[in-house]
C-alpha cells in the first residue's frame, strides 16, 4: 500500500500522542551559529518522510538504479533502524495493535534520522571554523537577511533520477515558503538569486534576474559521500569529501543570497560549463590548499568520460593556475576582478588571509592590484 502525503498525514495524526503531534508534524531544525551566521540543519517532517519511504518502496519511475528502495535507505544513514522502516512497507497487513508499536519504533527511527543528519552537517561545519577560508566563508553567509537552510539529499535524488546518487545542490526559496511538505517538490526562486538581467538558463521563456537575492535550502546529506557502495568517477576524487562538497556548495549559496548568479559560459579543460561552477570549485581549492600544504587540488569539474583515468579530478599545476595554464576561456584574473567586485568583503577576507595557504589567486589578484610583488 503506498501513502501519499495526506494519507501519511492522516497516520502520524491518529497515533501520535497531543505532546509529540506538533513537533511530528513540522520539519525538525537546529541553528548552528557561528558569530552572526546561522544556518538551519534542517530535516523532513515525519509525513514527508513516511511518504518519501513509501515512494522508495514503489518507486513509480523514481531512483536511479534497479533497487531504488535499498539506495534511499542507504542514503538515509539509517540501517542502524532499518527494522522500523521494514515494519512501515508491510503496514496494511498488521492489526491495530501492531500498527501502533510499530508507529512508536518510527518514531524513534525518524528521531535517529534527524538528529544524525543534524550532526553530520554540523561537524563538516565545524571543520570549517578552523581554517580562515572556512571562517571567511561563514562570516559571508550572515551578511544578508536571508536564510540559509541544509536538508537531506536523498528526497531531490529519488524525484530528480538523473541527477544522480552522489549530488548536492541549492535552490533559491520563494518568501514564506514553507517546508513541511516537499514531497511533491517545491516552486524554485531562481528570478532573486540571479544578477539582474542576467538571463535565467533554467528557463525557456525569456526570464531574466532581479538581483535581490533569495534564502537558500540545500540539498545536501554527508552519507551520500562517505558511502562507497556505489562506485562511480567521484570515489576518491579531488574535493569530493563531504565538508568540501559542503564548502563548494556554500559559495555558491553566497552568489545566491545576494542576487549575483549568472549562466556564463566558461569554456576549457576543466569542464567547468559555467561560471558559477569555476567560481566555487576555485573558492573551494583555497579551502582545500588550507588543509594542508599537499592537499589535492580540484582541477576538473567533471571527466571527459564515463571511465575516466586515475585522478582525472586533480589539478596537475596549481601554481600556473593564474597564468590560466588551463586554457579557459575567462582566466583568472577576470574571475578575480568579478569576484571582488561582487563580493567585496568576501574577497578582502580571502586576501588576507592571517596564514596564506599556498594555492590563493584571490591573494595574487588583491597584491597586482595594490602593485604589491607577488
Amino acid at each position: 500500500m503506498r501513502m501519499d502525503y495526506t494519507k501519511c498525514v492522516e497516520f502520524v495524526r491518529k497515533y501520535a500522542s497531543r505532546g509529540e503531534l506538533h513537533e511530528l508534524m513540522r520539519p525538525a531544525s537546529k541553528p548552528y551559529r557561528y558569530i552572526k551566521t546561522t544556518i538551519h540543519l534542517t530535516y523532513f517532517s515525519m509525513p514527508d518522510w513516511l511518504a518519501i519511504i513509501s515512494a522508495a518502496r514503489w518507486p513509480q519511475g523514481t531512483g536511479s538504479g534497479e533497487d531504488p528502495i535499498r539506495e534511499v535507505l542507504r542514503a538515509m544513514a539509517m540501517e542502524s533502524d532499518i527494522s522500523a522502516v521494514l515494519d512501515f512497507m508491510s503496514l496494511d497487513r498488521m492489526a491495530p495493535p501492531e500498527r501502533e508499536r510499530a508507529f512508536r519504533r518510527l518514531v524513534f527511527g525518524y528521531k535517529i534520522a534527524a538528529e544524525g543528519h543534524q550532526k553530520s552537517v554540523a561537524d563538516c561545519l565545524d571543520c570549517f571554523t578552523h581554517k580562515g577560508s572556512g571562517r571567511a566563508l561563514l562570516m559571508e553567509l550572515g551578511r544578508t537577511p536571508h536564510t540559509i537552510t541544509v536538508m537531506p539529499h536523498w528526497l531531490y535524488f529519488m524525484t530528480l533520477p538523473g541527477e544522480g546518487f552522489r549530488n548536492s545542490t541549492p535552490r533559491g526559496l520563494r518568501a514564506g515558503q514553507i517546508l513541511s511538505h516537499l514531497t511533491d517538490g517545491i516552486p524554485v526562486n531562481a528570478r532573486d538569486s540571479y544578477a539582474k538581467g542576467a538571463p535565467i538558463q533554467s528557463f525557456g521563456g525569456g526570464e531574466t534576474g532581479t538581483g535581490a537575492g533569495a534564502s537558500v535550502v540545500i540539498y545536501y546529506s554527508v552519507r551520500t559521500w562517505t558511502d562507497t557502495f556505489y562506485t562511480d568517477f567521484s570515489v576518491g576524487a579531488a574535493g569530493h569529501q563531504p565538508d568540501e562538497v559542503l564548502f563548494h556548495e556554500l559559495v555558491h549559496v553566497t552568489r545566491m543570497i545576494r542576487g549575483k548568479m549568472t549562466s556564463v559560459t566558461v569554456e576549457g579543460r576543466p569542464n567547468f560549463g559555467n561560471i558559477e561552477e569555476y567560481f566555487a570549485t576555485v573558492i573551494a581549492n583555497i579551502y582545500l590548499s588550507e588543509k594542508g600544504q599537499d592537499a589535492r587540488l580540484r582541477g576538473a569539474y567533471a571527466p571527459d568520460s564515463a571511465n575516466p583515468p586515475k585522478d582525472w579530478s586533480v589539478m596537475k599545476d596549481p601554481d600556473g593556475f593564474y597564468r590560466n595554464n588551463d586554457g579557459l576561456s575567462i582566466p583568472p584574473d577576470r574571475l578575480m576582478d568579478t569576484f571582488q567586485r561582487t563580493q567585496m568583503l568576501f574577497y578582502h577576507d580571502l586576501a588576507l588571509l592571517p596564514t596564506p595557504p599556498r594555492f590563493n589567486p584571490v591573494r595574487i589578484h588583491f597584491k597586482r592590484s595594490q602593485k604589491i610583488p607577488v
